[in-house]
């Protein structure tokens, strides 16, 4: 399907909803995905501005592995300023920050294939052992074991120990993984508080929050929908088989577009290139009689060397989209352009550099016609197509999720790295666009 086709699905939903619908995906492409970050706001706030008049509910539907928190606290707050009434859709997985969104909705549609994740923090600090990512749980946990399972109770062996973990963490990387769980926590309540505000409510408010912090114990734990309901959390009990269909038309639709399904390898797009012939040529072979004799030297030029070269590699063009803020109305992509440049090497191992060109957000008006009603006719909604906007300054700092794809600066790798797998085995620790703290 096209954005076309897309779009008339997401008006499909608002005539059987009754209420404006907003999009928000963020890739969780193998090699090529993205989290929740401040820079879609703008987008999201796009949207927002469009409403109709009078528009007191939304349907905000969302997929993602997460990203960060103070994201999810934004862009409900975003909504309430504007309507009462916030459902959110969920066909597929909402992970971390992105169950945080779903906690400050007034109902939770979820698909049966959706499923939520643990709301407590990922941190990631970098030392001398490299990249370490942990929560606070997994420091309670540490010490939990040490005084239950090893019978280590005498606090001058606990607190060998616990120095022992502050020099591979860092005594302030444990403070802040202290402070991010009470923000987890704070969050959770807050969110939950918009909508839980009756006495019966507001005493399972907490219990919600304290589930889903540190019940499981994997962060990539998938709650499902019954799970969900068993929590507390406010999941529709009525299902509704024509808005499941049309959700997960949504969903199917959108992962062909994100190109979920074929993990991103530079190597890979080498080979699908017009290039790979070059690349993959046949290899001369040089056949020297046993007791062929050669002159004690060689003379030669860079204009000799240069002159011999018989193939030119070509850099090879790459562009995927790794977010979306949709609508009937307006349709917004995070997309990234780079460059793949190659050689082989005479031992036959194929060396590229990635260059990223750019990673932006570019803002497109839907075609499909608009029904009557649905959007005021502003010039402020009016957008020009593919009008880009760039992306503000990666954050600083130490930040949870693994990057596999290549930043701004130029990486350079063999086909002999693609030989290793990449990819960790939690979903909620898939490689995203930038670095940030984790629900």
């Amino acid at each position: 399907m096209s954005l076309t086709e897309r779009t008339k699905l997401y008006q499909q939903i608002e005539n059987l909803r009754k209420h404006p619908l907003i999009v928000y995906v963020t890739s969780k492409r193998d090699g090529a995905s993205a989290y929740m970050s401040s820079d879609a706001l703008p987008s999201i706030i796009r949207q927002l501005d469009t409403l109709p008049h009078g528009t007191n509910a939304v349907d905000f539907l969302i997929a993602s592995y997460g990203g960060d928190p103070m994201v999810a606290w934004r862009i409900m707050t975003l909504i309430r300023e504007r309507v009462k009434s916030v459902s959110v859709l969920i066909p597929q997985s909402a992970y971390s920050a992105a169950t945080l969104v779903a906690f400050g909705a007034n109902e939770i549609i979820m698909h049966p294939n959706g499923h939520l994740g643990p709301v407590d923090m990922q941190i990631s600090t970098f030392g001398e052992r490299g990249r370490q990512q942990f929560s606070t749980e997994d420091i309670s946990a540490f010490l939990d074991f040490v005084r239950d399972d090893l019978k280590i109770t005498d606090q001058k062996h606990v607190r060998a120990l616990f120095e022992v973990t502050c020099k591979e963490v860092g005594s302030l990387g444990i403070g802040f993984t202290a402070r991010s769980s009470k923000l987890a926590a704070d969050l959770g309540e807050r969110l939950l508080a918009m909508h839980m505000k009756d006495d019966d409510t507001r005493s399972r408010l907490r219990a919600i929050v304290e589930t889903m912090s540190r019940k499981f114990q994997s962060h990539a734990y998938p709650v499902s929908r019954t799970e969900a309901l068993d929590i507390g959390l406010p999941v529709n009990k009525n299902r509704n088989k024509s808005l499941e269909r049309l959700m997960w038309s949504v969903w199917l639709d959108i992962e062909s577009e994100l190109k979920e399904n074929m993990p991103f390898r530079p190597l890979h797009e080498l080979l699908r290139s017009s290039q790979a012939a070059k690349l993959l040529s046949p290899v001369p072979q040089l056949d020297i009689p046993e007791h062929a004799t050669a002159g004690s030297h060689y003379n030669t030029n860079i204009t000799d060397v240069t002159g011999a070269v018989t193939a030119r590699i070509d850099p090879v063009d790459f562009e995927f989209k790794s977010a979306l803020v949709e609508s009937s109305r307006l349709a917004d992509a995070y997309v990234n352009k780079g460059k793949i440049l190659a050689c082989r090497k005479p031992d036959l191992v194929i060396n590229y550099n990635v260059v990223t060109v750019s990673r932006s957000w570019e803002q497109s008006q839907t075609k499909t016609d608009i029904p009557e009603g649905q959007a005021p006719k502003t010039p402020e909604n009016q957008v020009t197509a593919m009008n880009t906007t760039k992306q503000p300054p990666l954050p600083s700092g130490s930040f949870p999720t693994d990057v596999t794809f290549p930043m701004p600066s130029q990486v350079s790798r063999s086909s002999a790295d693609d030989t290793q797998s990449r990819r960790n085995d939690a979903p909620a620790d898939e490689p995203n666009r930038k670095e940030d703290r984790n629900s």
